[in-house]
C-alpha cells in the first residue's frame, strides 16, 4: 500500500521526444511524424533525399542497356604464339608487350569511333528515343562534339584480356539489343581489318628491305669485279699471283742448274784444274746467279716488283668474294621474305561471335540503389561524427 501511495504522489512528467529542445513547438510535440522529421531531418536530408532521387531515376528514368559479348584472340600460325608488337617494331614503332594490347587500345581510339559514326551509325544508335538523359549522345552533360562523342562512347564499352589464354573479352552496351550486336560486329571487322594492314606492312616492307638488299649487294659485287678488271688493264696482267708462281718455278729451277753447274764445276777441278773448261762453267754460274737475282728483284725489292701487286690484287680478290657470298645470302633472304609473305602471319580470330541480348542487364537497379544509400549513410556518419567532435571541442 505504501507503494502506490508513493507512485500516486509522483508528479507527472510529460515525456519530451528526443531531439526535440526546449523551442520545440507544441506541434512538433503533439504529431509523430512532424517529430520524426525534425529529429531526422540532417539523415533525411543527406541520405534519405538522394536514395529517393536515386530510386525515381533508377525505376522510373532510367533506360535498359543491352550488352553483347565477344571473345577474340590475335595468333600467329607460323609461330604459334601472337607476334604483332614485334612487327609494330619491326614497322618502325616500339611495340607493347602483348599484342592484343595494341588491338584494345585501337577499339578505344578515336579512329575506331569515325570507323563506327560511318559504317555502324553509332549517333543514331545513341540517341534512341528509349535512352534516358544521362545516357544519350548528345544530351547536356555531353554537347555534341568529336571529344565528348569519344569520352561518352567508353561508357559502352569495356575490354578484358586474360593473361593466362590470351583471350580478350569485348562487351558492347547499347539500348537495343541489335544496336549492341552490329556495333560490337563493326568493331571486331576493324580491329581485324587494322591487324591485316599492319600484318601486309611488316611483309612488305620486309619483301622490300630484302630487295633492296640484294640490289646493294648486286652493286656491290659488281665494283668489287670493276676494280678487278681495271687492275689488270693497269698493270697487263691478269694474276700477279700466277706470274709469281712462275717466277718461283724458274728460281727453283735456275737454282738446280746452279747446283748442277757447281758440281760439274768442283768435278773438273779435281780432276782438271787446269782446263779450259772452267772458266765456262765459273761464267755460267755467274749468268744463272745473275738470272736468279732478276727474278728475285721481279717478285720483291723495288717499286716495280710484283709484292705490292700481289697485295693489292688480292686484297681486290677478297673484296669480290666477300661481295658475291653477300649477294648469294641476299638473294636466299629475299626468297625467304617472299615465301613468308604469301601467307597471312597474324590474324584476328573470332572465339565467340557477337549475338543480339536477350534480356537487358543494365542498369543494376536494386544493387545501384543499395550502392547509392551505403554511400550516402557512409558520409552521413562520417559528417555527424566530425560535426559532434567539432561541437564537442568548442564546448571546451
Amino acid at each position: 500500500m505504501q507503494l502506490k501511495r508513493s507512485a500516486l504522489e509522483l508528479e507527472t512528467v510529460e515525456l519530451v521526444p528526443v531531439g526535440a529542445g526546449p523551442g520545440a513547438s507544441a506541434i512538433e510535440r503533439k504529431n509523430p511524424f512532424l517529430h520524426f522529421v525534425a529529429a531526422w531531418r540532417w539523415f533525411l536530408i543527406f541520405v534519405g533525399a538522394p536514395t529517393v532521387l536515386a530510386a525515381i531515376y533508377l525505376f522510373a528514368i532510367a533506360a535498359d542497356r543491352y550488352e553483347a559479348e565477344s571473345k577474340f584472340i590475335v595468333r600467329n600460325p607460323s609461330l604459334g604464339t601472337s607476334s604483332l608488337s614485334g612487327l609494330m617494331q619491326e614497322v618502325g614503332g616500339a611495340g607493347m608487350t602483348n599484342d592484343a594490347y595494341i588491338v584494345h587500345a585501337y577499339m578505344r581510339s578515336r579512329d575506331a569511333l569515325k570507323v563506327l559514326v560511318s559504317q555502324a551509325g553509332l549517333l543514331e544508335r545513341l540517341n534512341r528515343p528509349e535512352a534516358d538523359f544521362l545516357w544519350r549522345y548528345p544530351s547536356f552533360l555531353f554537347k555534341q562534339s568529336q571529344e565528348h562523342l569519344w569520352k561518352h562512347f567508353n561508357r559502352f564499352l569495356t575490354i578484358d584480356y586474360d593473361q593466362t589464354t590470351g583471350i580478350s573479352t569485348l562487351r558492347v552496351q547499347a539500348f537495343r539489343p541489335d544496336d549492341a550486336k552490329i556495333i560490337t560486329e563493326v568493331l571486331l571487322g576493324s580491329a581485324e581489318t587494322l591487324v591485316n594492314h599492319i600484318s601486309a606492312r611488316a611483309q612488305g616492307d620486309a619483301v622490300a628491305t630484302a630487295a633492296q638488299t640484294v640490289e646493294d649487294s648486286r652493286l656491290n659485287a659488281q665494283d668489287a669485279v670493276n676494280k678487278i678488271t681495271e687492275f689488270r688493264k693497269k698493270n697487263r696482267m691478269i694474276d700477279p699471283g700466277k706470274i709469281s708462281a712462275s717466277a718461283l718455278d724458274t728460281i727453283t729451277q735456275l737454282s738446280l742448274d746452279i747446283a748442277k753447274t757447281k758440281a760439274e764445276l768442283a768435278e773438273l777441278t779435281s780432276s782438271s784444274p787446269d782446263s779450259p773448261q772452267a772458266t765456262s762453267l765459273q761464267r755460267r754460274i755467274a749468268a744463272i746467279n745473275d738470272q736468279i737475282a732478276q727474278e728475285r728483284r721481279l717478285l720483291a725489292g723495288s717499286d716495280q716488283s710484283l709484292a705490292p701487286l700481289i697485295a693489292e690484287y688480292e686484297m681486290l680478290t677478297l673484296n669480290r668474294e666477300f661481295a658475291e657470298r653477300t649477294f648469294a645470302s641476299a638473294q636466299s633472304a629475299l626468297e625467304l621474305a617472299r615465301i613468308e609473305a604469301s601467307r597471312q602471319q597474324i590474324f584476328l580470330e573470332n572465339i565467340s561471335s557477337p549475338t543480339a541480348p536477350d534480356y537487358p542487364i543494365y542498369p543494376r537497379r536494386l544493387l545501384q540503389l543499395i550502392g547509392v544509400f551505403a554511400l550516402c549513410s557512409l558520409a552521413y556518419a562520417i559528417g555527424r561524427k566530425l560535426v559532434l567532435e567539432v561541437l564537442a571541442h568548442a564546448e571546451r
